[in-house]
């Protein structure tokens, strides 16, 4: 702690040149390790020097003080402002020592967030913690500390307290607003390599929230960053005239190991005065042993100049302590003393607590055990801190000198302002003189009048920095044609690699063209030839006003030279005849750059853009970009960085290695130079990589923490990998003929084998390239990076966009050259074409498809010699003709006046988009009812699979409906037709222009139909991927596919009400499951351009991953870093159909850098979640066949229900996707459906709707994935209301399996009595479903009877159902009406239903109203069949038990007993005897036991017992037990028991096992027992939020083992009901529905507020009083939320 003490010599203390003597008790400090000393900055000149601190004992002798040098200010302003500093002894490097803590703290953004209080923070390390600190003076200096929105920036200087586990903040709340709220907190430890983030978001107030204004915090994210060291920098300044400087100097370190980056020296205090010497600590990169620093400053103010004397470097070095023999006994020496010196202060202080024990307690046997406890812990304190001192390595000083004796300033020595020193006394590079001759360009206007900036790298020793090429042996540089000399003085670079040579945009001329720059090192007198041949020009080539050059060999240069002589000898312009030498080496100087794509997105905020000169410098492990400005970008914005625009640069460098960080700011100029930056993108095409740096922060004065530039690092979730790109040099011919030359655009697309082929590229990158290449008789060279797309080159695709003046070219043939696969040469192919591209010239094409017709190969051999092949191709693809012949539809307004644009696909390529712009057979095309030809020529496709046909919708009828496309190979006749019936309209079908087309043959992969995310999901669980290499795959299925079984999950996420809840980033989840099973990172994305979460969403999302087994933890994040990519998660919800359950977690979690925890992802554990049973579900695949017939497809939605043995599905809708269900096409697809296996019949359903409403289906296959089981679905006929014979849009097919029928036909003759009462008839529509053993039969309305009038009272009316499945033995009948007509109430007397196939007639009693008016007012009614009769309750049953054991068998008997749900057998024994011998290894055993009536068995108890009389043997004898199957005879209802376990034999029954039941099949004479009817009541709560109820009509159906109710409507007469905050009862009468599993709550959406929030329903049996809580709490409104009106809700666990 700091000690408040009273000087005993002086009365003024801390005056100059004083030295103040003090007197401090204190308990025993043994040797004096550090001392903190500082001031209270306060009075009027508080700053103070301390020269050091002397310290020692009292009562020593003077030779015993302990020195302990500072040599620093304390002060507010100077040096580094601080007031507290920690000293060590003399010779122990303080100042190297001390690690330094740069905490940045930010304010909130709510109000009176500031405060005026003084604040303070205290660190707590692994090995040490600092002092309470005083946060008075920050280092980014903002003017008022801590106000809101601001991040104030603070350096804690002290010693190394290791990893920093908490800290604790507050303020001493004085000040007129002392209140503050602290959002959050960073610190980072340069030393460490490592950053800690602090989330708070709360307030430090007395008067608010809890009231504290102190706070201890825990790190929530500890992340590594680049770590450096320390250096101490001594300079000292000339005592001459004029020496000081006030202009900002800046000092570069260079070392074996790299360089630092450009360090700028500064302080409080005034430095660099005349006579001075000035110290200055730096954090910068280890660069290992130091040979060179770069010393200079800006030339800023008044008086710039400065003599520097010399310059003195410091820095810590880690080595191996070396101990002489005499050191060694003299440090042994002084250890034993020590020893000694401890031991006696130990026992004096000891002799003390035992004298102040006796005093106070009078007994001394605890003191006994006390005392030597502690003297055992002192001692191996003692042991531990002697230890400490004897260190194998030790941490050195290490000094370099470097004299300097030179003015830097502009009107004296050189002029120069910055200057390279090498260390004195130390081996290494020696000083150099480069003479640069830059030699500026012949093109018009190639001169320029800005400022030239030149680095020069070397191989050996570093680079010169960047230096100003002022002094140049021309009186006006950089003119066009002109050589400018420089002389640059340096530590010599060894050998030259490379050369960054850029201007700054500055004055009236500023673009330059460059041709080349010429570096001799005088040393040797070698010279380097850096040839440029481009623009450094915002306006012209690719805007760079930076280009990195590397050398070439001197032979290119004079190649280059003796070309240009010959042509300026014969008098020609241009350069169009043969290449120069230095165009032969474009590509390969392409190959070894790296062209890095830089795209800018300015946040979307309020003043978000700026007018201020944006700079970018890449950071790689190499080497860095230096300062680039960004001027020229690609986007077609007037101003640059405005608010919202996205700004696209490109940027070349060579040998940059990976990139680590980019470093993006500006100058500050402008009228609003304020700008917020939310991401940056580097794409690198030649890695295949795309980088996201996000930001999302101000880098303004006025703004956050006041910083003008940021330094952004890689988030590694957002990189994008892709196929890297490799350099082109395509190289095109245009023909000397009349008129040759274009004006327009000219694109290429080049293919490789298996139709792998490069995007379109556009050769020229501006308007200007345009009209200087593609001239006639002219050669335009281009480097372009494409894709690689292998070893040879098949075709090439080359055209034009038609646009400009002159659109018309003939070209004449193309080269492409590219490098070989291993550098050592270069391949090229040309392509002979001779044709006019032109609309009004040839064939009037402007698209040609080339192929190659010979290839030319130079290739370097081992021995430095150059080998040229040149060879024909041989049998390269034809070029064919195709006949494409267009029907369109014969149906009104089917014509269109669009253009028309196709492309071909083919397994041997593409024919790219081609326009259909003449018809060979009509002058009018596309008209209704016709058919159009074109003929396309195209390099051979090979076999013809898809089409896709478009148009741009322009004109007034642009609609168009395609009937089919033929298409003919004219050259092998081959034929492919291609069935549409489609609309390519925006007002018809589903509003698409462009359509795919699959041959109608074609049953290949379909996958470029899939584009959301959900398809691609789909297909990774399709049977074909486990025939399919997953290293082999490519396109975007590469993301989704992966190892190990998958499984389905359906994940649902709420996002908060908030306003700032939403987020932009992108989602992802991990599942965590058994034995740490973790599935791999599944992104979470939506189909489209769709990001992000909106406040308040409700987002589903079906994705695929490794099935975990039982899912524990669930990992829920998102890829955004920047502290605007805030997300607060309300809900998750994850269903796993494959396990049947589904997990509900209350989050209420933010996942934010500057919210909550500080954390983007959050595990939450599933012990946390509700869980609740969803029923089995089993993977199937199921195939479709549409019929090949016309009008076959549809757009209706299609509904799907299947009956099994074990039940029945719900009805299902089949997603129809881009283009499922089209005429001719068998679509395949995944679907979970329930484990109701074996199938007996399926029924499709049709809702009509759509400009399509028919559909002709063929049949269906099922697949179940798990056991690849079979079974077929049969129909061949009309969905259709007018087409067919049945006229339906409901059908039922029978199952097929092993070609067997699962189910026989028969018909139904219903039959219904009207009861003899009052009012007993109807005049509405009746409906009935009948229910029996095999199913349901769907709905049946009672349209036709015999009876003119239906349904009147007293009267029989009979309808006949034909062509039926039949549902076996009947079990229920649902009637119900839909209560239309004058009179709709309806007295039913019984329902007979006649099973015409076998002669047995069902009734059904019902003897009730169906009236909203009359009796209990229900209007549907369950009805029992009669001719079930109920049997009394069992007391015995008969029990089939079969055993399957496994790998490992038993001679001992078994004992069992089942636990049923109303009693408990008694014990069971299966004996085992050498005459009956059971349990055999791989056997199965059947036994019979009679026993009391359990119930439904839930559970079985089974153990392992010595037979009667044995012993138990010596060694253990374990019985696998595989599975247990129990059949109760009675009902045959049949229980399942998954057992696998090795039960071992024990002498005594305790040792038994329980396996629970893991399925039941029950069977229909046990269904049928409980089919009585029941009274089920039904509470609703709606919820308390403001809107919360409904004037919608609300209805529910129950779900329950035996069955559901059928939708039934909930209403009460003369009652509000579901109004907010209200509960409301319901009675409801139907057949016992056992166990209740699910409620669907919906409503119709009418009434002037239909939204409705559910809290929760209760349903309650009144027969037996058993209640079923079903918890909803979400909205049923199309506005909120997922935007359902509707909910399936289950069982609360």
């Amino acid at each position: 702690m700091l000690c408040h003490i009273n000087c005993r010599n002086n009365m003024e203390i801390c005056q100059k040149g004083n030295a103040d003597e003090y007197t401090i008790e204190a308990v025993t400090l043994r040797k004096v390790k550090r001392i903190r000393v500082g001031h209270d900055g306060k009075g009027g000149n508080s700053g103070w020097f301390l020269e050091r601190v002397l310290v020692r004992e009292e009562g020593q002798p003077e030779s015993d003080n302990m020195e302990f040098p500072c040599n620093r200010w304390l002060a507010r302003d100077q040096d580094d402002g601080q007031l507290i500093r920690e000293l060590l002894p003399s010779g122990s490097n303080a100042t190297l020592k001390n690690f330094r803590y740069h905490i940045s703290i930010k304010t909130g953004d709510v109000g009176a967030a500031s405060t005026d209080s003084k604040v303070y923070i205290k660190l707590y390390g692994e090995k040490a913690d600092t002092i309470k600190q005083i946060l008075q003076e920050s280092d980014n200096d903002l003017g008022d500390h801590f106000e809101r929105r601001r991040v104030d920036e603070f350096t804690l200087e002290t010693v190394d307290i290791g990893e920093i586990n908490r800290l604790v903040i507050g303020h001493d709340s004085t000040g007129l607003s002392p209140g503050w709220y602290l959002g959050s907190i960073q610190i980072r430890v340069p030393r460490q390599g490592k950053k800690y983030t602090f989330p708070v978001n709360r307030w430090l107030d007395k008067n608010a929230a809890d009231g504290r204004t102190e706070v201890e915090l825990y790190p929530s994210e500890v992340e590594e960053i680049e770590k450096l060291i320390h250096y101490e920098v001594e300079i000292v300044t000339g005592d001459m005239g004029n020496a000081s400087t006030s202009a900002r100097v800046y000092m570069q370190i260079y070392g074996e190991e790299g360089k630092t980056e450009v360090l700028f020296l500064k302080s409080r205090s005034k430095v660099f005065q005349r006579g001075n010497t000035d110290t200055f600590q730096l954090e910068a990169a280890d660069v290992g042993e130091i040979f060179k620093i770069r010393l200079g400053h800006t030339g800023e103010g008044f008086g710039a100049g400065w003599f520097v004397e010399t310059v003195l470097l410091r820095r810590l070095v880690l080595q191996e302590a070396e101990v002489t023999p005499e050191e060694e006994a003299r440090k042994k020496k002084e250890m034993d003393k020590l020893r000694q010196l401890m031991r006696k202060e130990r026992l004096k202080a000891k002799e003390e607590q035992k004298r102040k024990r006796k005093l106070a307690k009078g007994s001394d046997v605890e003191d006994e055990e006390e005392s030597s406890s502690e003297e055992s812990s002192e001692e191996s304190e003692e042991e531990t801190e002697i230890e400490e001192e004897d260190e194998e390595f030790q941490e050195v000083v290490d000094v370099y000198r470097f004299h300097a004796g030179r003015w830097l300033a502009t009107d004296e020595e050189d002029k120069d302002l910055d200057m390279e020193l090498a260390p004195s006394g130390r081996s290494g590079p020696q000083p150099n003189t480069y003479e640069v001759q830059v030699i500026t360009g012949k093109m018009p206007k190639g001169g320029t009048d800005a400022n030239v900036f030149l680095n020069i790298y070397g191989e050996e020793y570093g680079d010169t920095g960047e230096r100003a090429l002022r002094k140049s042996d021309k009186s006006n540089k950089f003119e066009k044609g002109q050589t400018d000399t420089f002389i640059i003085n340096a530590i010599d670079l060894g050998p030259l690699k490379k050369i960054r040579i850029r201007h700054d945009n500055s004055g009236n001329a500023s673009g330059w063209f460059l041709d080349r720059v010429d570096i001799t090192d005088q040393n040797n007198e070698t010279t380097y030839y850096f040839p440029c041949q481009r623009w450094l020009a915002v306006d012209e080539d690719d805007g760079q006003l930076s280009r990195e050059l590397i050398p070439v060999d001197e032979s290119y240069i004079l190649k280059d030279e003796g070309n240009e002589e010959e042509e300026e000898g014969e008098g020609e312009e241009g350069g169009n005849e043969e290449d120069t030498g230095l165009a032969n080496l474009a590509l390969e100087l392409k190959d070894k750059s790296t062209m890095y794509s830089v795209t800018v997105k300015t946040g979307d905020k309020k003043r978000a853009g700026t007018d201020a000169n944006v700079f970018l410098t890449l950071f790689g492990e190499d080497d860095d970009t230096g300062t680039i400005l960004l001027k020229s970008s690609k986007s077609s914005n007037k101003d640059k960085f405005e608010r919202g625009s996205i700004e696209i640069f490109t940027v070349d460098a060579f040998f940059l290695g990976e990139l680590k960080k980019i470093r993006i700011g500006h100058d500050n100029t402008g009228k609003s130079p304020g700008w917020f930056v939310d991401w940056v993108e580097i794409d690198i095409p030649s890695l295949g990589k795309c980088l996201t740096f996000p930001c999302g922060q101000w880098l303004g004065k006025e703004e956050d923490d006041g910083a003008i530039y940021r330094d952004l690092f890689c988030a590694e979730l957002k990189t994008k990998t892709y196929t890297p790109y490799i350099p082109y040099e395509i190289t095109i011919y245009t023909s000397d003929v009349f008129a040759a030359g274009t004006d327009a655009s000219i694109f290429i697309v080049i293919y490789g084998c298996d139709a792998i082929c490069t995007q379109q590229k556009y050769l020229c990158a501006t308007k200007r390239e345009q009209k200087i290449f593609f001239e006639r008789n002219s050669v335009s060279c281009f480097i372009v990076e494409m894709e690689d797309i292998g070893e040879v080159i098949e075709k090439i695709r080359i055209g034009h966009d038609n646009a400009g003046m002159n659109a018309g070219w003939h070209c004449d043939h193309v080269d492409i050259r590219r490098l070989l696969p291993d550098k050592d040469g270069s391949e090229t192919v040309t392509f002979a074409c001779d044709r006019w591209l032109a609309t009004s010239e040839d064939d009037k094409k402007i698209i040609r498809e080339l192929v190659p017709f010979d290839m030319f190969t130079e290739k370097v051999m081992k021995d430095g010699s150059l080998r040229q092949i040149y060879k024909e191709i041989e049998e390269p693809l034809d070029i064919v003709h195709y006949s494409i012949q267009i029907f369109t539809g014969n149906i009104p307004g089917a014509g269109t006046d669009a253009k028309v644009f196709i492309t071909i696909y083919g397994d041997l390529g593409d024919s790219g988009e081609r326009y259909l712009g003449k018809s060979e057979n009509r002058t009018n095309k596309f008209e209704k009812g016709t058919a159009d030809t074109f003929i396309i020529e195209a390099v051979d496709l090979g076999v013809i699979y898809k089409i896709k046909l478009r148009h741009d919708n322009s004109k007034w009828c642009a609609d168009w409906y395609v009937e089919k496309v033929e298409i003919w190979n004219d050259t092998n006749e081959d034929e492919f037709l291609f069935l549409c019936g489609r609309w390519l309209s925006l007002k018809k079908e589903d509003g698409r222009l462009e359509r795919l087309f699959y041959e109608k043959e074609y049953e290949g992969d379909r996958s470029s139909n899939c584009s959301a995310p959900a398809d691609f999901w789909e297909m990774t669980l399709s049977s074909k991927m486990s025939e399919i290499d997953i290293d082999t795959v490519t396109g975007p299925l590469v993301d989704y596919v992966q190892e190990g079984p998958l499984i389905p999950y359906h994940v649902t996420i709420t996002t908060g009400e908030q306003e700032d809840a939403a987020t932009n980033s992108r989602a992802f989840i991990i599942f965590i499951g058994e034995d740490d099973e973790v599935s791999k990172r599944i992104w979470l994305d939506y189909p489209g351009m769709k990001k992000g979460f909106s406040s308040g969403s409700v987002e589903k999302f079906y994705v695929v991953g490794l099935d975990v087994g039982e899912i524990k933890k669930i990992e829920l994040g998102h890829d955004g870093i920047s502290p605007e990519s805030c997300w607060l998660v309300e809900e998750l919800s994850v269903a796993v159909p494959t396990k049947g359950c589904m997990y509900t977690l209350r989050c209420n979690c933010w996942l934010a850098k500057d919210r909550g925890d500080g954390l983007t992802s959050s595990v939450f554990d599933l012990l946390d979640a509700v869980m609740v049973n969803i029923g089995v579900k089993t993977m199937y695949e199921m195939t479709v066949w549409t019929g090949d017939i016309v009008g076959g497809g549809t757009d209706s939605n299609i509904f799907m229900t299947l009956y099994g043995a074990q039940g029945s599905s719900e009805e299902v809708q089949l997603d129809k996707k881009k283009a499922r269900f089209e005429r001719g096409q068998n679509d395949t697809f995944v679907m979970e459906i329930d484990d109701i296996a074996p199938f007996t019949k399926m029924r499709m359903r049709l809702d009509g709707l759509g400009n399509r409403p028919e559909w002709f289906l063929d049949k269906v296959l099922l697949k179940n994935m798990d056991n690849d089981d079979l079974t077929m679905f049969y129909y061949g006929e009309w969905l259709s209301e007018r087409k067919g014979e049945k006229k339906t849009l409901v059908c039922e097919m029978c199952a097929v399996i092993n070609e067997e029928e699962m189910m026989e036909w028969t018909s139904y003759t219903v039959t219904v009595k009207t009861s003899n009462i009052m009012g007993a008839g109807t005049d509405a529509n009746v409906f009935i479903i009948i229910f029996g053993e095999n199913g349901d039969s769907g709905t049946l309305p009672l349209k036709r009877s015999k009876n003119w009038n239906k349904f009147e009272r007293n009267s029989s009316d009979t309808f006949n159902f034909t062509d039926m499945l039949s549902l076996g033995h009947l079990c229920k009948l649902r009637v119900w009406h839909d209560s239309k007509g004058m009179f709709p109430g309806w007295h039913l007397n019984y329902i007979d239903v006649k099973d015409n196939s076998r002669d047995e007639t069902f009734r059904f009693p019902c003897e009730r109203w169906l009236s909203k008016s009359e009796g209990d007012r229900q209007t549907v009614r369950d009805l029992r069949c009669a001719n079930n009769e109920i049997l009394e309750e069992m007391e015995e049953t008969t029990y089939e038990i079969v055993i399957e054991t496994g790998d490992s068998d038993t001679r001992e008997n078994a004992w069992i007993v089942l636990e049923g749900r109303k009693n408990r057998s008694k014990e069971l024994l299966i004996e085992n005897s050498p005459r009956h011998r059971v349990f055999r290894k791989d056997g199965t055993d059947k036994f019979e036991f009679d026993s009391i009536f359990v119930g439904e068995i839930t559970s079985l108890s089974l153990w392992h017992m010595p037979r009667e009389g044995q012993r138990m043997p010596p060694r253990e004898i374990l019985w696998h037990v595989k599975t247990i199957t129990i059949t109760e005879l009675e009902f045959n209802n049949v229980y399942f028991f998954n057992c696998d376990y090795k039960i071992p034999l024990k002498k005594k029954k305790k040792y038994f096992k329980v396996f629970e039941v893991t399925k039941v099949t029950e069977s229909f004479a046990s269904k049928i027992q409980s089919l009585v009817s029941v009274k089920y009541e039904v509470i609703i709560t709606t919820g308390y939020d403001p809107g919360a109820g409904t004037d919608a009509n609300v209805m529910i159906t129950i779900f329950g083992a035996n069955g559901d109710t059928g939708k039934r409507e909930l209403k009460r007469r003369m009652h509000n009901l579901f109004e907010r905050g209200r509960t409301d009862r319901f009675y409801l009468e139907t057949l016992d529905l056992g166990e209740l599993r699910k409620v669907r709550l919906e409503h119709d959406g009418k009434g002037p507020s239909s939204g409705w929030q559910v809290e929760r329903v209760e349903v309650a049996n009144t027969s037996n009083g058993v209640a079923t809580i079903f918890a909803c709490g979400k909205w049923l409104d199309p506005k909120k939320g997922d935007g359902l009106t509707w909910r399936d809700l289950f069982p609360t666990v």
